[in-house]
């Protein structure tokens, strides 16, 4: 801070609070449980790396396992986007898009099976 800001023992307690807050609000967020913001929010990721994850596949095995995967990156985040109450620009184009997809990937784990 500044040095020309001139510190009360009320600010001060309250930047402590602020400081504890934003701790917490890290910490809460970045837990490793499967319904935690990080993880809610890392589902547009895991969407993204699925395609990488099948088509870098070895063997029919690891297609199986990586088509799995991907699908369940895809249900997530299709369940988040569908009880998410916040309006935003193509947000029903994107869950159409994660329908198709995940009927896509259903399409191509049948094909292997």
């Amino acid at each position: 801070m500044k040095n020309d800001i001139e510190i009360t023992k009320e600010i001060s307690d309250t930047i402590v609070k602020v400081c504890a807050d934003t701790v917490e609000f890290s910490r809460l967020f970045e837990q490793d449980k499967p319904n935690s913001a990080q993880q809610l929010l890392k589902c547009n990721t895991e969407i993204k790396k699925g395609l990488k994850w099948f088509i870098s596949s070895k063997n029919s095995i690891a297609m199986k396992e990586n088509i799995a995967a991907h699908k369940k990156a895809v249900k997530k985040a299709l369940n988040f986007y569908n009880n998410l109450q916040l309006s935003f620009a193509d947000k029903d184009q994107l869950i159409n898009t994660l329908v198709n997809l995940e009927q896509h990937l259903t399409e191509l784990q049948e094909q292997f099976n």
